[in-house]
């Protein structure tokens, strides 16, 4: 798949909306890119047994936490429709929607060097209380060699 490789972290947030602005001004309609939403959400525990009342509602926690996974996952896309509606050719977009494993920051890198993606694509947060970002920021920055971290602020 020869062009530019765009992988856009997403979390639903009116700064990610920011990120995604930014992509369409700069890449929609351009035959070479190929653009991925991103998305880690943290993984559920699995609960087996409702033997004692505390399980049973703990349970029912769970379910109700999975059905807002899975209206995550329909968010994501239905962003990945309207970056069609708005110029993408739909071969050219994809997205990724997966339990986490590690960290964000390394959730990121990896899916970039396993997958070969030339550009990240995410914001900075305006606010005083950043630490959060700024180490998704600063783990991206010290690992990625040779690739293009765009951070929209």
């Amino acid at each position: 798949m020869p062009g530019k490789k765009i992988l856009v972290p997403y979390n639903f947030t009116e700064y990610d909306e920011k990120a995604l602005h930014y992509v369409l001004r700069n890449y929609a309609g351009n035959k070479w890119a190929y653009v991925t939403l991103f998305h880690v959400y943290t993984p559920l525990p699995e609960i087996k047994g409702f033997s004692d009342t505390t399980l049973g509602r703990l349970s029912s926690t769970v379910a109700a936490m999975s059905g807002e996974i899975r209206e995550k996952e329909a968010e994501l896309k239905k962003a990945v429709q309207d970056l069609i509606q708005s110029g993408f050719e739909e071969e050219k977009l994809d997205y990724i929607f997966k339990q986490r494993n590690k960290s964000i920051g390394l959730e990121v890198v990896k899916i970039m060097l396993d997958r070969g993606y030339d550009t990240v694509v995410l914001t900075s947060r305006p606010t005083k209380k950043h630490a959060f970002t700024r180490s998704v920021h600063d783990k991206l920055l010290a690992t990625l060699k040779n690739k293009e971290i765009c951070i929209i602020t």
